[in-house]
C-alpha cells in the first residue's frame, strides 16, 4: 500500500492503471513514470536549442498552437542515459491526454510527443532490485556484489556482462517485458533504431547506421531480440518487416546473435500478449526465436495476399471460381487433393474450348499429370488422335523453338496454363544444371511472353498451385506480366494434417536408420526409403542400398524407383511413375530416389508399414517433406537428414544484396576482362530479365539459409506438416557399426563393377554417341558405352576404370584449371571469348548472370596468378608456414578471401594458417605440398613442406588438349581460305 500510496502522488489515476493495465510493475513505474499538466510539459518537451524563438525568447505563434494540447495533461516517461555515465536522460516521451491531429493523415492522432528538434534516443528504464535479479536469473549472468549498491547500475551490468536485450516499440512494453525479467529496451518507432544520413534536401547521402545508444549496446556475442508489434494491415507489416531487416543487419555487422521474436495475434503488442496470454506464453515465444537469416528467410515462403476463398478441410472437394479471374492461386497441404481438383478444371477450360498448357519440372511427373488430366504429353502429340488440340504438358525446359515441342508463346490465347509445384518449377528454371541452362534466355524470354498473352486476353487463365507457393511465386508472375494489372484470386486451404509420428536419427551418417530398418523388415511389412542420391558411388544412394539389402535379404522383392530405372527399357521400374498404384503393391521393399520427389500420389491402402527417409543435403528442405508426403497414408516416419546441407546457391549469402551484387560483379568482371585481353565489343542487356533476377535471388536466400540449418529446417517444416517429431531410439554400435561396414563393402563392390563396365564397354561411333544423348530410354549398357564416349571425348585418352573414378570425384574441373593456368595459358582467351559470344549470340544479346559467369575461368586464373600459385609448384623447394612467400600469400589471400569465395568457390579465413590456405588453392588444382618432416631447432620446430609432381596422367591428357587445339586452328585456317 505504501508504493501505491506514493504513485498517487505523481500520478493521475487513469495514467497510473494504463500502466498497470500493461502489466508492469509498481515500482518500475514509479521509477520512470508521472503525470504532467498546465505549463510543466514544455519544460519536458521545448527546451532544445534547435527551436526557433521569438526575440523574447518565446516560443513562436506556430510551435504554441502545435503544442497548446500538452496543457490538458497526460504522463511522461525517460529512464537512464548509458552515454551520459548512466544518469538520468534528460529526453523521454510524453503521452498526452488530448492527442493533436496528424497533419499528413487527417484520421490519424499522434498518441506520443518526444522534444521538439531533439534526435530521438533510447528508453532504458531504472529497475528496482528484485528486477535486476530476475534478469539476472533468466538470463544465467551473475551480479557483482559491488553492483547491488549503484541503483543505477543494472544497464552497465547488462552491457558489460553481455546480458541478452529484447528491443521493442514503446516504452510501456519494454516495461512490461522487465517486470517480466528481460533486459527490454524500447525505441520510439520501428524505424527509430537507425538512421539515414540526408542532405537539407532530404536526399540521402550515406548508409544507415545505427543511433548512439543502440551501437553502445551492439556488442559481439550479445543476443538481441527484436519484438514488434503484430499487425494486420499489409502496408503496415511491410514497412515493420524493412525495419527489422535493416536495424537487424546492422546489429549483425557488429556480430550480435540477432534473433526475431513474432508475436502471433490477435493481441497486438507485446504487454498485450502477456497480459492477455501469460508470461509462459511470451518465454516460449522467446525460447522459439528465430534467427534474423531464418526469419529473413520465412517472409520469402510466406503467402501473405489476402484469400479470395479460406477454408479449413481435409480434401478441398468442389470450388467455385468466378469466371472473371485469371491468375487462381491454390495453396492446400501435401495430399488434400489439389491434382483432383485441377482434373475439373482442365474439364471445365475443355468445355469452353480452351487448350491446357500443363508445365511441371520433371519429365515423369508432366507424363503423369497429363494422365490424370486427360491431355497429351508432348512426347505423344505427334501420334496422338488428338495430337495438341487439347493442349499438352511439357518439362518447362522445353519451352522454346528448338525442342520437341517446338514452343511458341504467341499460341497460346485464351487458354490455360497449369504451373503445378510451381515453387519448383521456377526454381528449376532459374538455377537448373540440367538441359534448361542452354536455353534459359530463351526459356525465360518465353515464359514471360506466354504469361503476358494469356494474361491480357478475354479468358486466359494462369493456375498456380503448391502446397508451399508464396509471395515469391506469385510476385514473379506478376512482375512477368509487367504492365498487364491482374489481382491474384487466392484460394488458402488451412488443414492442418495429423501425419503421425516421425522418428529422427541423429548421427553423422545414417547407419542407425537402415539398421533399424534391417529390424523392421525382419518382423515383416512393407516399407518405403526415400534417398537424395543416387549413383553407384553414392553409399547412401538407391542402387548402393539395392545392392546391400539384396545380400542381406536375398528373399526380399526390391524395386529401385530413380532417373537410370524408370527410363531402363529392360528395368521393372520402367515407365512406372504412371502407374505406381498398381506396381507398388508387388514389392515388400521400394528405394526411390527424387524421382518420386513431387506430383506423384501413393494412394494405396494398408501395403506400406513405414516410411524411411535418407537426407544428405543436396535437395532443398520443401522437397525433403514432399517426398516424404508421397505416400497418403498416415504411417510412421523415419528420417535421417544431415545437419549442414551441401547445395549452396552463388555466392552462398543469405543476403539478397549480397548475392546480386556478386553476380553484377562477377558479369562486369569478366566482360571487362574479355575486352581487355581480346580487344573485342561484347554488347550485352546489362538489365535482362532483372525480375528473374531478382526472383532467383529470393529463392537462393531461402536454399542458402535452409542449407546452413539444414536438419532444423527440415525437422521444422515436418513439425509444421502435422508429423510429431520424436528422438529415435539409440541402436548399439556394434549392430551400426556392422551395418556401415556392409553398405560401405556393398557400395564399394557395386561402384568398382561400374567403372569396369565403363570401361570395358563397346566403344561407339561420334553418331552413335549422339543419337545416344538425344535418347530418352536407354539400357544400361547403353548408358555405360555414353559414359563411355563422354570420357573419351573430355580427355582424349583410353578410358580406364581409375579414369572414371577420378571423373566422378571432381577430376575434370581440377585439370581444366591447372590446364589453364599452365600449359594452356595462352588458349584461355580464346576458350573464354568463344564461351561468352556463343551465350550472348544465343541469347540475342541477352545473358543470364549466374550462368555467364558460372562458365568463365579468366578471373580465378588471374586470381590464382595474383597469389603466385605458380612459385608453390616448383618441384624439389622446401616450404615452412613461416616462410615469407608463404605469409605474403596469406596476407592477400585473406585480403581478397571475398573474391576468392566467388570466383574459385573455396573459402579462407584469417584464422587459417598459410600452410592450410595453400593447401586450400591447390585443391582446387587436384593438387596438394607433401609433408617432408619437422625440421629447424628444438624451440621454433616446424613442418616443412613440398610439391611433388602428381602421376596421375595429367600431361598426356594436356598434350591431347594441345593437339586438339592444334587441330581447331587448322580446321579454322582451312575454312578462311575456303
Amino acid at each position: 500500500m505504501n508504493a501505491i500510496a506514493i504513485s498517487w502522488t505523481n500520478f493521475q489515476p487513469q495514467h497510473w492503471q494504463e500502466w498497470l493495465s500493461s502489466g508492469v510493475d509498481e515500482e518500475i513505474i514509479n521509477l520512470n513514470v508521472k503525470s504532467l499538466e498546465d505549463r510543466t510539459p514544455y519544460e519536458y518537451l521545448i527546451y532544445s536549442p534547435k527551436i526557433s524563438r521569438r526575440n523574447d525568447g518565446r516560443l513562436r505563434d506556430g510551435d504554441l498552437m502545435k503544442y497548446r494540447h500538452i496543457e490538458h495533461g497526460g504522463w511522461w516517461c525517460n529512464g537512464i542515459d548509458p552515454l551520459d555515465d548512466y544518469n538520468p536522460m534528460m529526453w523521454g516521451c510524453f503521452k498526452p491526454d488530448r492527442p493533436r491531429r496528424d497533419r499528413n493523415k487527417i484520421h490519424k492522432y499522434i498518441k506520443y510527443e518526444h522534444p521538439y528538434k531533439e534526435p530521438t534516443r533510447v528508453f532504458f528504464l531504472q529497475v528496482p532490485l528484485k528486477t535486476w535479479r530476475l534478469v539476472s536469473r533468466y538470463s544465467g549472468i551473475d551480479i557483482p556484489y559491488e553492483d547491488l549498491e549503484n541503483p543505477q547500475g543494472f544497464w552497465h551490468w547488462v552491457w558489460h556482462r553481455n546480458v541478452p536485450v529484447v528491443i521493442v516499440e514503446g516504452v510501456k512494453k519494454a516495461a512490461c517485458l522487465l517486470t517480466a525479467g528481460y533486459a527490454a529496451i524500447a525505441i520510439p518507432g520501428v524505424n527509430s533504431g537507425y538512421r539515414t544520413p540526408k542532405d537539407e534536401f532530404g536526399n540521402i547521402i550515406g548508409k544507415p547506421n545505427l543511433v548512439p545508444d543502440l551501437k553502445h549496446f551492439a556488442t559481439e556475442d550479445r543476443r538481441i531480440d527484436i519484438c514488434f508489434d503484430h499487425d494486420k494491415k499489409p502496408e503496415t507489416v511491410k514497412n515493420v518487416r524493412t525495419a527489422i531487416k535493416r536495424m537487424g543487419k546492422l546489429l549483425a555487422v557488429e556480430r550480435c546473435e540477432v534473433r526475431v521474436i513474432d508475436l502471433p495475434g490477435p493481441e497486438k503488442g507485446v504487454d498485450d500478449f502477456v497480459v492477455a496470454q501469460g508470461q509462459d506464453s511470451f518465454d516460449e515465444l522467446y525460447g522459439k526465436a528465430e534467427t534474423l537469416d531464418m526469419w529473413q528467410v520465412k517472409l520469402f515462403t510466406l503467402l501473405t495476399y489476402q484469400p479470395a476463398i479460406s477454408f479449413d478441410q481435409k480434401y478441398l472437394g468442389q470450388i467455385q471460381i468466378p469466371d472473371t479471374e485469371k491468375l487462381i492461386i491454390l495453396k492446400s497441404p501435401k495430399g488434400t487433393g489439389k491434382t483432383e481438383w485441377l482434373t475439373g478444371e482442365v474439364a471445365k477450360a475443355h468445355e469452353q474450348n480452351r487448350r491446357v498448357l500443363i508445365i511441371t519440372h520433371r519429365i515423369q511427373l508432366g507424363e503423369a499429370l497429363c494422365n490424370r488430366f486427360g491431355v497429351n504429353y508432348v512426347t505423344e502429340v505427334r501420334d496422338s488422335g488428338t495430337g495438341d488440340l487439347l493442349g499438352y504438358g511439357v518439362c518447362i525446359d522445353s519451352l522454346h523453338q528448338q525442342s520437341q515441342a517446338r514452343f511458341n508463346p504467341n499460341d497460346w490465347y485464351n487458354d490455360t496454363v497449369i504451373i503445378d509445384e510451381c515453387d519448383q518449377v521456377f526454381w528449376h528454371l532459374l538455377n537448373s544444371g540440367t538441359e534448361v541452362a542452354k536455353r534459359r534466355v530463351s526459356v525465360l524470354k518465353n515464359l514471360k511472353l506466354l504469361i503476358q498473352n494469356v494474361l491480357s486476353s478475354p479468358q486466359g487463365k494462369i493456375y498456380l498451385a503448391s502446397a508451399d507457393v508464396s509471395d515469391c511465386d506469385v510476385d514473379y508472375v506478376l512482375s512477368l506480366a509487367g504492365e498487364i494489372k491482374v489481382k491474384p484470386f487466392a484460394i488458402l486451404n488451412n488443414y492442418q494434417p495429423e501425419s503421425g509420428n516421425c522418428y529422427n536419427y541423429e548421427g553423422s551418417n545414417p547407419k542407425d536408420l537402415i539398421a533399424a530398418l534391417d529390424r523392421a523388415i525382419s518382423l515383416g511389412g512393407h516399407h518405403l526409403l526415400c534417398c537424395s542420391a543416387q549413383k553407384a558411388k553414392s553409399k547412401w544412394g538407391t542402387q548402393a542400398l539395392e545392392q546391400r539389402f539384396r545380400i542381406k535379404f536375398p528373399d526380399l522383392r526390391i524395386l529401385r524407383i530413380d532417373s537410370e530405372s524408370v527410363s531402363d527399357p529392360s528395368h521393372p521400374a520402367f515407365g512406372c511413375i504412371a502407374h505406381l498404384n498398381e506396381i507398388l503393391t508387388k514389392y515388400d521393399l521400394v528405394i526411390a530416389s527424387p524421382s518420386l520427389e513431387t506430383g506423384v500420389s501413393i494412394d494405396i491402402k494398408g501395403h506400406f508399414s513405414a516410411v524411411w527417409g535418407i537426407f544428405q543435403g543436396v535437395q532443398s528442405a520443401n522437397s525433403v517433406r514432399q517426398m516424404l508426403a508421397r505416400l497418403r497414408e498416415t504411417v510412421d516416419r523415419h528420417v535421417w537428414v544431415r545437419g549442414c546441407g551441401m547445395g549452396f546457391v552463388g555466392n552462398g549469402s543469405t543476403s539478397m544484396g549480397s548475392l546480386l551484387a556478386s553476380q553484377h560483379a562477377a558479369t562486369r568482371t569478366n566482360i571487362a576482362l574479355l575486352s581487355q585481353a581480346d580487344n573485342a565489343d561484347y554488347s550485352i542487356d546489362e538489365n535482362f530479365q532483372p525480375e528473374s533476377l531478382q526472383s532467383w535471388a529470393k529463392r537462393a536466400c531461402v536454399i542458402n539459409a535452409q542449407m546452413r540449418c539444414y536438419r532444423e529446417f527440415v525437422l521444422q517444416g515436418l513439425v509444421e506438416d502435422g508429423y510429431r517429431v520424436i528422438d529415435a531410439e539409440d541402436i548399439k554400435e556394434e549392430e551400426s557399426d556392422r551395418v556401415f561396414g556392409e553398405v560401405k563393402a556393398a557400395s564399394q563392390e557395386l561402384y568398382s563393377e561400374e567403372c569396369n563396365a565403363i570401361a570395358s564397354s563397346e566403344s561407339i561411333s561420334d553418331s552413335e554417341f549422339k543419337k545416344l544423348q538425344d535418347k530418352k530410354a536407354k539400357t544400361k549398357t547403353e548408358r555405360h558405352q555414353e559414359r563411355k564416349a563422354s570420357l573419351k571425348e573430355r580427355y582424349g585418352i583410353d578410358v580406364t576404370p581409375a579414369l572414371v573414378e577420378k571423373d566422378d570425384d571432381g577430376y575434370y574441373p581440377q585439370l581444366r584449371l591447372h590446364y589453364f593456368l599452365t600449359l594452356g595459358r595462352e588458349n584461355l582467351v580464346s576458350r573464354d571469348s568463344k564461351r561468352a559470344k556463343s551465350q550472348i549470340e544465343e541469347g540475342e544479346s541477352a545473358i543470364w548472370k549466374p550462368d555467364f559467369s558460372k562458365g568463365q575461368l579468366l578471373p580465378a586464373v588471374l586470381i590464382l596468378e595474383k597469389l603466385n600459385i605458380g612459385h608453390f609448384l616448383i618441384p624439389g623447394i622446401m616450404f615452412r608456414g613461416s616462410d615469407v612467400e608463404l605469409q605474403n600469400l596469406k596476407a592477400l589471400a585473406v585480403q581478397y578471401r571475398y573474391v576468392i569465395r566467388d570466383y574459385l568457390g573455396v573459402t579462407i579465413s584469417e584464422g587459417m594458417s598459410a600452410i592450410a590456405i595453400i593447401q586450400t588453392l591447390l585443391s582446387k588444382l587436384g593438387l596438394k605440398l607433401s609433408y617432408v618432416a619437422r625440421m629447424g631447432s628444438r624451440e621454433n620446430r616446424e613442418r616443412v613442406y613440398q610439391f611433388v609432381e602428381p602421376k596421375d596422367e595429367r600431361d598426356v591428357i594436356y598434350q591431347q588438349w594441345e593437339n586438339r587445339v592444334v587441330t581447331e586452328a587448322s580446321r579454322s585456317v582451312v575454312g578462311v581460305h575456303q
